[in-house]
């Protein structure tokens, strides 16, 4: 954690964070409470001492407290809330201040204490700003992120003052966390600077956007409309399924301004609490004049992804393939929308609209995959392993490229592994698959976020190509996208027709981390074993026992997770 905050990375410790992240804490001192002694993280350089106020009890709100603090105005971008009456207040239960803070090197006051508690200092620090290395770490011993709306205080014995208290000064505190953001270098939605303060923006949750329909070949997207019309009521050309409602409306760009402006008016007034969210779905009609041609947008309606160079790059990555990769379909067809709320439940939780689509993925991606029951040779648990593969190979199979230090962590995630002393593994992707069962069919909806591009929190994919040889080009998230679709659609096709092999495995392990690693099982009463493989059954994590080599174990990918800096298994909560 030290070494991720020095190279550039924020750490936010609250009340025990903050303790936990001082140099060292003194706690309770002299009574049957007493923690005391040394921390391994150190960002405050100093002692971190609590409580401030007295009455704190373990595991309950019945010492909790309201408390005024004083902002660092000189330190931070926000106004001074002496307005409120008496002054900006917070809740409070058992956390501590930093000792002689003003006297720290690297250390920032944000705050203070207004009210006297256990410390004999003039003015004691309630919140500090450390700077450690490239990065900062924010440490506070009040909770100004507590929502005491959300909380029930009544066993507690806090009355309903308590509560009013807090509530006179909740836009302060958020405004008040998010100056501190800003300070860390951080950008929060809602707020911005107005002079040398920072207020909130009025409407500052962006309104979704329409979907849009695209597709490689037109006579898809004319069957796709058709089979979602066909679902939809006959009137309003809406759909309502399980999470959502859809209406399906043609893209006619002689109409399209306006068709926006009302829907968007259409879903802010009639969306009330009870209704579900409605989500446009745009298509071309004009699909007759050449079934074969592509049918996708305008490059200004799609803004963060360029679908035509993708479709030009799909095609193209094909052609290299066996016969030309004619019968390919993995990614032919594609929605894009520029704000929604989430793909993968867009996808998952919508069972009538998604079983009108072919297998069909974007970036940051989720993908459709339709594997019936009758691949009795091919488990469908073996296909988060294959699109996580696909990932990792779509890249190092570039030329210059296979050097690229991306690698697989069991059973899920992308990871780069970086040499010299500030490298080591950083992750730099994930992968989820959702499972629902229809009609003799898996439908699966995959999820994958890779960080192509974004240099924070820890690196990018781009990054580490160009540390790698920066004579390489940076990848483009079409060209990307692409590459992922080919050579995924490649190794399923192939899983189809082989099952689960050498054909596959031989490759994975070249990949992955955890050939012959030696790790403890926290779900086998600790038991040392040393990692041999997965099943090619039922793709199972498979370990031998260092005492007993005839005593293996095998544990399933959905129900453990993989500690490599402990050497862990352990049982997901």
């Amino acid at each position: 954690m030290r070494r991720y905050v020095a190279g550039g990375g924020r750490y936010l410790g609250l009340c025990a964070g903050a303790y936990y992240a001082s140099q060292s804490i003194e706690f309770e001192k002299g009574t049957p409470m007493e923690i005391t002694g040394p921390r391994e993280l150190g960002f405050y350089p100093g002692i971190s001492r609590g409580t401030m106020y007295p009455g704190f009890v373990y595991n309950s709100e019945k010492g909790a407290r309201v408390v005024p603090i004083d902002l660092n105005t000189n330190s931070l971008s926000v106004k001074d809330y002496s307005g409120l009456p008496e002054g900006l207040k917070v809740y409070y239960n058992g956390g501590g201040y930093f000792v002689n803070a003003v006297e720290k090197e690297d250390v920032e006051v944000l705050a203070w204490y207004s009210e006297k508690g256990h410390s004999q200092e003039e003015k004691t620090a309630a919140a500090v700003l450390c700077h450690i290395g490239q990065g900062s770490a924010a440490l506070m011993g009040i909770h100004p992120e507590y929502d005491v709306s959300t909380m029930d205080l009544s066993e507690a014995g806090k009355d309903t003052s308590f509560i009013q208290q807090l509530v006179i000064s909740d836009q302060a505190r958020k405004t008040f966390l998010c100056a501190v953001f800003s300070k860390m270098g951080l950008k929060t939605a809602g707020y911005e600077t107005k002079g040398t303060t920072l207020e909130i923006k009025e409407n500052t949750v962006p309104a979704l956007t329409p979907i849009y329909l695209a597709t490689l070949r037109a006579e898809v997207t004319k069957s796709i409309a058709c089979s979602l019309l066909e679902k939809a009521d006959t009137t309003t050309h809406i759909l309502a399924d399980v999470n959502d409602r859809f209406q399906l409306l043609p893209m006619e760009e002689s109409s399209l301004s306006a068709q926006m402006s009302s829907l968007t008016l259409q879903n802010n007034a009639n969306n009330t609490d009870e209704e579900k969210p409605l989500t446009q779905i745009v298509y071309s009609t004009n699909t007759d004049s050449d079934p074969k041609a592509p049918v996708f947008p305008s490059r200004s309606l799609t803004p963060s992804f360029n679908i035509q160079e993708y479709f030009a790059s799909l095609s193209e990555k094909r052609s290299h393939e066996w016969g030309g990769g004619g019968w390919y379909r993995f990614g032919n067809s594609m929605l894009y929308s520029q704000v929604i709320t989430s793909t993968q439940t867009v996808l998952d939780r919508n069972y009538t609209f998604s079983q009108s689509l072919p297998t069909e993925g974007a970036l940051q991606f989720s993908l459709v995959v339709r594997h019936n029951l009758g691949l009795t040779k091919a488990p469908v648990v073996f296909i988060q392993y294959i699109i996580a593969l696909a990932v990792v190979e779509s890249i190092r199979t570039r030329d210059g490229y296979e050097g690229v230090p991306l690698r697989l962590k069991w059973p899920n995630d992308i990871y780069v592994d970086l040499p010299g002393p500030e490298g080591g593994l950083k992750k730099v992707g994930g992968l989820l698959v959702n499972s629902s069962f229809v009609k003799d069919e898996f439908l699966l909806v995959i999820g994958c976020g890779i960080n192509l591009a974004n240099p924070h929190p820890t690196v990018s994919i781009n990054d580490v190509i160009q540390n790698h040889n920066p004579s390489l080009r940076r990848l483009s998230p079409e060209d990307t996208l692409s590459g992922i679709m080919v050579h995924f659609e490649k190794m399923y096709l192939e899983f189809c027709e082989k099952g689960m092999g050498s054909w596959f495995l031989d490759k994975y392990y070249q990949r992955w981390l955890h050939s012959n690693k030696l790790v403890t099982l926290t779900t086998h009463d600790d038991v040392r074993a040393r990692i041999t493989g997965i099943t090619s059954d039922y793709g199972m994590l498979e370990a031998v026992s260092l005492e007993d080599s005839r005593k293996k174990f095998t544990l399933q990918p959905d129900g453990n997770s993989f500690d490599m800096l402990k050497g862990l298994i352990i049982k997901k909560a």
